[in-house]
């Protein structure tokens, strides 16, 4: 939905921790541009808008070059609404821009200092996000060295929710601001601002890339994905049912409205006329009750995103701009928890492919955590305190896909086949027969016995599902075991590994990683095939282990 294109607007401009944007004249920029801002950089052009009184002549001045426009009719507003759209810009700065507004001999001038070209990402999700970087192991050691980064800039946007889709940011915990304690969060309360994971994500880009980096921190604890979508991915995934808000906890930034499409209205769509590069986004917990629609709601919301990107910028934000996600962790009680809804929501976070990029995620990157555990959070074990580590994963992910960089490993081994080689064999393949597994032990695989592969039930810790306890032979690109459902006369149909809310109780100790890159193989469930018709292919035989 473009900036002229829109349904009214009902201005409400917060005044609690907000920032108003008011003034006598209606000329001003809209309320996510200010000096110290980072721009997108080419091979985008960046869009900068605002307000003046109707039929006012705006003139942008930007390295000796004036960008000329009218302020125009808008549906969401009274007042004129100007745009332009800058040339393409290499990463750069800092520089200078200049706006005047000329309404019939009335000049009126607006200046932003220290704007910097680079690549700009927003940063979204619920609690896991919203952690802020004072919260975070090697937290307050990083913002004591964020005085460094002065080529990176943050932008705090206020929580808040709307029955009906915003134009402009109502609040923000921070104008646009280059990095120091106070600006990312250290003495407000937790689970504000700034996110920890998206610090740490843009410091991890800066070092790498070494140009310009903005960071949009746009967050709410709490709060389930249909609350980031728009109408239109409710009504493609035939979710209706328009829940009443309500607060889970007290602390209003960890237990956050469960409204459909009210974070979307009020703290994501005000920014589609913001060219971007592209968005991180850890969030999920809070759709483990129910998890099948996340399936059909996180891909379409993905795809809404780009696509309301896209027309918002004017064709300047890529139609399909990099995503990158972190694949759930584990939950408030993980030891105790009896259910698997984690393990499912998990499965559909990748449209149930288990790794992304995939078919359904074009130009999406996981990063996986079941391996961060952290029992002792004093935030509860569902608010792991291992955001460096999730923003190292992520960052590879964006190098790897979002960058074009090919010789980075981005994720763990996965599986190629699950094959039976005797009747009471069963051996795991992993990357084509590459070399790539290091295995810390031997466990954490289920086959469920009897049943053909589509009945076997995606939740559930007993029967059909049995534990592997046996046989265990372990190589550098296959593991081998014994079918565990032979003891009861039956026969496994699949396999799973990790399918658990918790599978693994130590820091970085799961089963299997890559063995060079320490990545885990992330939880997976795969059909068994019948080995003699793969045999031909096979490179290795149970005697050969």
């Amino acid at each position: 939905m473009s900036l002229f294109g829109a349904q009214t607007l009902q201005l409400f401009w917060l005044l609690a921790f907000g920032i108003i944007y008011s003034s006598a004249s209606s000329f001003r920029l809209a309320s996510y541009y200010s000096s110290h801002m980072v721009l997108q950089m080419e091979p985008s052009s960046a869009v900068v808008w605002g307000y003046s009184d109707m039929g006012a002549n705006i003139t942008l001045g930007f390295k000796e070059k004036l960008y000329q426009t009218e302020a125009q009719t808008a549906s969401f507003t009274a007042e004129g609404v100007w745009r332009v759209t800058l040339d393409p810009q290499p990463p750069s700065g800092p520089f200078t821009i200049k706006v005047t507004s000329n309404n019939q001999g009335v000049q009126e001038v607006i200046q932003l200092e220290d704007v910097l070209f680079g690549d700009v990402w927003v940063c979204s999700g619920q609690s896991n996000m919203a952690f802020d970087v004072k919260q975070a192991f090697n937290g307050s050691v990083s913002m004591e060295q964020s005085y460094q980064y002065t080529d990176i800039r943050v932008l705090s946007v206020f929580q808040n929710d709307s029955a009906v889709p915003y134009y402009d940011i109502p609040g923000l915990y921070k104008p646009w601001a280059r990095p120091d304690p106070d600006v990312l969060g250290k003495g407000a309360p937790g689970f504000l601002y700034f996110s920890a994971l998206c610090w740490f994500y843009g410091v991890n880009l800066y070092n790498h890339l070494k140009y310009p980096i903005g960071l949009v921190s746009s967050n709410w604890g709490g709060t389930p994905v249909e609350d980031w979508s728009s109408p239109d991915v409710l009504a493609k995934c035939n979710v209706y049912k328009h829940s009443i808000l309500k607060r889970e906890k007290d602390n209003l930034a960890i237990g956050g409205p469960h409204d459909h499409s009210g974070l979307w209205n009020a703290m994501i769509h005000p920014m589609i006329n913001m060219t971007i590069k592209g968005a991180i986004w850890y969030q999920g917990e809070a759709n483990t009750p129910s998890p099948s629609s996340y399936k059909c709601l996180f891909p379409t919301m993905i795809e809404d995103w780009r696509d309301k990107w896209y027309q918002g910028t004017g064709g300047q934000t890529n139609p399909s701009f990099p995503f990158g996600f972190v694949q759930l962790c584990t939950s408030s009680n993980p030891v105790t928890r009896a259910d698997e809804n984690y393990t499912a929501l998990r499965w559909h976070q990748t449209v149930d492919f288990g790794f992304s990029p995939n078919p359904h995620q074009p130009n999406v990157f996981m990063a996986v955590a079941v391996d961060l555990p952290d029992l002792t959070s004093p935030y509860e074990a569902i608010h792991p305190r291992y955001k460096q580590d999730v923003a190292n994963r992520l960052t590879l992910g964006a190098r790897a896909v979002a960058y074009g960089e090919g010789d980075v490993v981005y994720q763990g081994p996965f599986p190629t086949a699950v094959i039976r080689i005797a009747s009471a064999d069963l051996l795991v393949e992993f990357d084509d027969g590459k070399d790539v597994l290091r295995m810390n032990n031997a466990s954490g695989f289920d086959a469920c016995c009897n049943l053909s592969a589509e009945d076997c039930p995606l939740v559930g810790i007993s029967s059909p599902w049995k534990p592997v306890t046996s046989g265990y032979e372990l190589g550098k690109a296959h593991i081998f075991f014994q079918d565990p459902c032979t003891a009861i006369g039956e026969r496994a149909s699949m396999v799973r590994y990790n399918w658990r809310d918790m599978p693994c109780t130590g820091y970085k100790n799961c089963q299997l990683y890559d063995a060079k890159s320490n990545l885990p193989v992330p939880p997976f469930i795969k059909a068994v095939e019948d080995g003699s018709r793969l045999r031909p292919k096979l490179k290795f035989s149970p005697s050969g282990l």
